[in-house]
């Protein structure tokens, strides 16, 4: 989080006062009888805080909610709210190209954030568990209702204050962005927390010692957390350098491969596509050229038209595209899509000539984007088009090339796109 934008600084403004109306109210209601439990648990929440696994883009994760779970469970909101918050001042993560971190080289605004959400997930979480606790206490010391409940709310909360902090800084759809940023987290969560239990129950039962003891296990989980991680650090960053091979080689395909994405993913957003499918389609989208790598650069960067045998050459990159990830286990899922990007509904397109519903609606929505960005785009041998003729040239091409259910679905998310002006030849002063 490098800047904040203002919609960024009222959003923080928001969750302050939230988190000390919530902090108020705790404090007038719940009290602490153990302070003893309270330095040590906060101890452990500092420890566990300081060895935190720095996610890819703003946001991190730790293993200090066992500690605050059981904190909660021991001694209620107050109690979660003083270890969490203790645990977060007080620690020294290192972070990449960072260095040590820690509450006096952090800027105001991002410690006030954590701050405040961690009081928001920390005494909600405390209060369910509590109020359900209350409820179903006959089904035991720690029942499975106020533990679901307790750690449900802390995912929720916890991720829903960084989705919309996510949002306030680069924009974005609610469901998008948190799909893409916190799915995978979620029994990871849900498994530290069950962690917690058993450093409550060990504390209750046998003492600081064994807790302790069942500390070791849960820092060991950290690592869990960071082979996840680092699978999506390795997975982007395969990614980065498959696109950043395909602009190197062709300049054409420089910006075109994220433009397509976008546009992709603004109309499978607009048809209501499963998230999934969406992730599935952006990422197809920025591959689908990859097939060029295996072109000579003579025909790949010819000015003048292509002739037959050049365009037949061509027209083999979305074969070797599928070849190239089919090697890659993570990609196996957009590898037919990208194959079939150039096919076309009535059946002429290329390489297998697939027919109507052959073609996967996925890839009938990459063809589409791909087709609008490349009528938009100035080749060597023509002017780009402007948006809306471009967008008449998907109309008209309806059926034949493009699937027909979904041009009108198409169209309608194009038009809303916030699509920058791009250069044509008269802007950069070629007759």
């Amino acid at each position: 989080m490098s800047y904040i934008t203002n919609q960024s600084k009222n959003y923080i403004r928001v969750l302050i006062v939230l988190a000390a109306m919530l902090a108020g109210y705790i404090y007038s209601t719940y009290t602490i009888s153990d302070w003893r439990m309270v330095f040590i648990l906060s101890f452990l929440a500092i420890i566990a805080e300081t060895f935190l696994v720095q996610m890819p883009g703003i946001g991190s994760i730790s293993v200090a909610f066992a500690i605050t779970f059981a904190a909660i469970i021991l001694g209620g909101p107050f109690t979660g709210i003083i270890v969490s918050i203790t645990g977060l001042i007080f620690s020294r993560p290192y972070v990449e190209g960072r260095g040590y971190i820690h509450l006096f080289n952090t800027p105001a605004y991002k410690t006030f954030f954590n701050i405040s959400q961690n009081i928001l997930y920390t005494g909600l979480a405390g209060l369910v568990y509590y109020v359900l606790h209350n409820r179903f206490l006959y089904l035991g010391e720690i029942e499975p209702i106020s533990v679901v409940g307790s750690m449900s709310t802390f995912v929720i909360v916890n991720t829903s204050l960084m989705t919309l902090l996510i949002i306030t800084l680069n924009g974005g759809k609610v469901l998008n962005i948190w799909y893409e940023n916190f799915r995978g987290t979620i029994l990871s969560v849900m498994a530290v927390g069950f962690l917690g239990i058993i450093v409550a129950i060990a504390y209750d039962k046998y003492g600081p010692g064994a807790v302790v003891l069942f500390f070791i296990p849960l820092m060991l989980s950290r690592y869990s957390f960071k082979l996840y991680v680092d699978m999506r650090k390795n997975y982007y960053d395969t990614v980065k350098a498959l696109i950043n091979a395909i602009e190197a080689k062709d300049s054409y395909t420089s910006g075109h491969a994220a433009r397509v994405g976008d546009y992709a993913v603004a109309i499978a957003t607009e048809m209501n596509m499963s998230q999934r499918q969406i992730e599935r389609i952006k990422n197809a989208a920025l591959l689908h050229d990859i097939g060029k790598i295996g072109i000579n650069d003579n025909i790949l960067n010819k000015t003048e038209r292509l002739s037959d045998l050049e365009y037949e050459v061509i027209k083999s990159h979305p074969a070797i595209g599928y070849d190239i990830i089919s090697d890659i286990g993570f990609l196996k899922d957009v590898m037919d899509i990208v194959r079939n990007h150039h096919e076309r509904w009535d059946g002429k397109g290329y390489p297998d000539g697939l027919k109507g519903s052959q073609i996967p609606i996925e890839t009938c929505v990459l063809t589409i984007a791909d087709s609008f960005d490349a009528m938009t785009t100035d080749r060597p041998y023509r002017e780009a088009l402007s948006e809306q003729q471009a967008i008449d040239e998907i109309i008209k091409y309806s059926g034949t090339q493009f699937n027909p259910s979904i041009v009108d679905v198409a169209v309608s998310a194009l038009k809303k796109c916030n699509i920058e002006p791009k250069q044509t030849k008269k802007d950069k002063g070629i007759a």
